[in-house]
């Protein structure tokens, strides 16, 4: 055996031997503490010079205040040593990282234990081993089985699925604000489908908290995310001689057309509404008209009258059943119908129409809200008072001047 490594501090000797212990070389610590010799073995002997000189620093310690120690020390000093024993930390290792907890919490009213808890709450799902794209994969399928159009669900999953290749290495529970709100911010999209976007999100954070990947006793990240300032949206209408012309121009040169452009005109229904538009949803008899609606966030379906000009426009054209509309795009051959006349079609200018007229025709902002599927504060703020009540009589009477002619295959 080698000459043993002392280690001493005046009062106290450790000697460190080196060992041989089947063909690997170990480090004994040899000491004397308490009138009895300890010994410990290390594989390393940077990690028995680091011992030694804690043992000596206790010994120091121990030699200089066992005289001082009261009978009340001693016994919290075995109920404490008691307590630590599960850690596997030396008594004073604890005792220092209690004191800088407690220094971190200083003047809030709250425990480590208290932020303890919150840690494990707020963290809970941490050792999940599902990742992000996972669980909003497990998000989209839950939307596609309540029934949310194709559509929508497949923006949810490329909007969601842009933000989990944004964050690569991040779970769910560890996203914060700041990062989403930097994340959406460099996005190249107007105010609106950012606010979209944010939209996705919210309610994603909502359905991972009933899910249990989020904690459910506070706001999610998502909530606090950033919302943008919106433009006021352009109304652009058609004049009632514009929406003549247009209709003339449908029946004469696409008369196939005329049930697609009459309904857009003097029903208020979005694209995406007439494009489910079918002649069962029509009762010339009572007067009403079913609209069935894709947005998620409205009601599944609504009636609204069936005014005497949009009749007038589809009874030669009316059928039992089928849809109103054979055309894949009907935007498209309407643009080709007016092709050659003074009328430039403008975008979504139908619906703003109906509903600018709508309510000056018969000044009801409730009634009009209901016929168009949006809400009162939307009329007020986009389309009181654009047109004035003769304007919205002069509509609404727009009708055939000549018999309509019918489709090649229906007049047959």
């Amino acid at each position: 055996m080698s000459k043993p490594i002392e280690i001493a501090n005046g009062s106290h000797e450790i000697k460190i031997y080196t060992v041989q212990n089947r063909d690997r070389v170990m480090y004994q610590l040899s000491y004397y503490e308490g009138g009895k010799r300890e010994r410990k073995t290390f594989g390393k002997l940077a990690d028995a010079r680091r011992e030694a000189k804690l043992i000596l620093g206790r010994l120091a310690i121990n030699a200089q205040g066992v005289a001082e120690v009261s009978t009340s020390d001693m016994e919290s000093y075995v109920v404490a040593k008691k307590h630590v024993e599960s850690t596997g930390l030396p008594l004073h290792v604890c005792a220092e990282t209690f004191a800088l907890a407690h220094a971190k919490l200083a003047g809030r009213s709250v425990s480590l234990l208290d932020a303890v808890d919150f840690y494990l709450d707020f963290h809970r799902c941490s050792d999940l081993k599902k990742g992000l794209q996972e669980i909003v994969d497990e998000y989209a399928n839950s939307r596609k089985a309540m029934g949310v159009k194709p559509d929508h669900l497949a923006n949810v999953k490329r909007q969601l699925g842009r933000m989990g290749k944004a964050f690569p290495d991040r779970t769910l529970a560890t996203l914060r604000t700041l990062d989403l709100d930097k994340w959406l911010g460099a996005q190249e999209s107007e105010p609106e489908t950012k606010n979209s976007i944010r939209r996705i999100c919210v309610s994603f954070g909502r359905w991972a908290q009933a899910n249990g990947y989020l904690p459910n006793n506070r706001p999610t990240e998502f909530n606090g995310m950033m919302r943008y300032q919106e433009p006021p949206s352009k109304v652009v209408i058609y004049t009632p001689e514009e929406l003549r012309t247009i209709l003339e121009a449908v029946q004469k040169n696409r008369p196939e057309l005329l049930p697609w452009t009459a309904c857009a005109a003097f029903l208020g229904a979005r694209v995406s509404e007439l494009a489910l538009l079918r002649w069962e949803h029509f009762s010339f008899e009572r007067g009403r008209v079913e609209i069935a609606s894709q947005k998620i966030r409205q009601k599944a379906r609504r009636n609204v009258p069936l005014n005497d000009a949009l009749r007038a426009w589809l009874l030669p054209y009316q059928k039992e059943s089928g849809p109103i509309c054979d055309y894949a795009d009907p935007r498209a051959a309407l643009n080709r119908a007016v092709f050659g006349t003074e009328v430039t079609l403008k975008d979504n200018a139908f619906r703003h129409s109906f509903i600018s007229y709508r309510v000056a025709d018969i000044q009801n902002v409730g009634q009009t809200s209901l016929e168009a599927g949006n809400t009162p504060d939307i009329i007020y703020a986009h389309y009181l008072e654009l047109v004035g009540p003769k304007e919205g009589a002069a509509w609404f009477a727009i009708k055939p001047t000549t018999s309509a002619a019918l489709p090649a295959a229906q007049a047959a």
